[in-house]
Formats: C-alpha cells, structure tokens, sequence
C-alpha cells in the first residue's frame, strides 16, 4: 500500500489524509510507529514525522483554527 500525500488540496482532504495517517501510525508496544515498520521497514520511534505532522493537522482543526 502506497500512501500519496498531495500538497495543494483543500483543508478537508488534507484533514482526512491526516486522520487515515493516524490510524497507521501508532505507537507499537516496543514504542515505535506500526505504520513506518509496516509500510516502509523503518524503525522510527513513535510519533514518527508523518505522526506528528498529521497531529499539528488534526490539532488545527480541533482548535478551531488553522496555522
């Protein structure tokens, strides 16, 4: 599975790609991200670069605001 992240989509598709990265990369018992080991063999300690990117997303939009 092949994850593409476009850069210049409206805020509520990028919100939604934000929400179906959250639900990839999580936090794996050992403390790295599933989703990294998964998708692309990495070992990245959880929350990864995607993680926490989508959290500053979704964190946003919570807030009722965008940065």
């Amino acid at each position: 599975m092949v994850m593409t992240i476009e850069t210049d989509k409206p805020d509520a598709d990028e919100t939604a790609d934000a929400r179906r990265i959250l639900l990839v990369h999580r936090a794996a018992p050992d403390g790295l991200c599933a989703g990294c080991l998964e998708f692309t063999c990495t070992f990245a300690r959880f929350p990864c670069t995607q993680a926490r990117w989508a959290q500053q997303v979704t964190a946003g939009i919570t807030e009722g605001g965008r940065s």
